[in-house]
């Protein structure tokens, strides 16, 4: 599946079904990867331009080293923020948080709320 099919595909996870037929479709999507900072961002956008989706992933690493002193880099936190626009103009915030990855009891966290701005969404 190309990087297009994929995101028309996936853009509504997370959605709850309430808000469904209130959200503004994306028409066409735009992918930024950063490696350095295990980060990935997909907006989507209207039929007039206007940013109308996002999902950032981001996942936070600590270098360390293993019981043979070798370097390594430890996954300990991933964060999913998603948001889609309601035809009203506001926008409905998911957070998604993964913590202490590196430990036998990681903590899940899964918040969601609206925000009137776009700006109020940090994204």
């Amino acid at each position: 599946m190309t990087e297009g099919a994929a995101s028309r595909a996936g853009w509504s996870q997370g959605l709850p079904g309430t808000y469904r037929a209130a959200v503004v479709v994306p028409a066409r999507f735009d992918t930024h990867v950063d490696e350095t900072a295990c980060a990935r961002k997909l907006n989507g956008f209207d039929a007039g331009g206007r940013r109308c989706f996002v999902r950032h992933d981001h996942t936070a690493c600590v270098d360390t080293f293993d019981i043979d002193e070798f370097p390594l880099t430890v996954a300990v936190r991933h964060e999913r923020r998603t948001a889609w626009r309601l035809q009203s103009g506001q926008w409905l915030m998911s957070v998604d948080r993964i913590e202490r990855l590196d430990s036998c009891a990681p903590r899940v966290v899964n918040e969601t709320w609206l925000a009137a701005t776009e700006a109020q969404l940090g994204l």
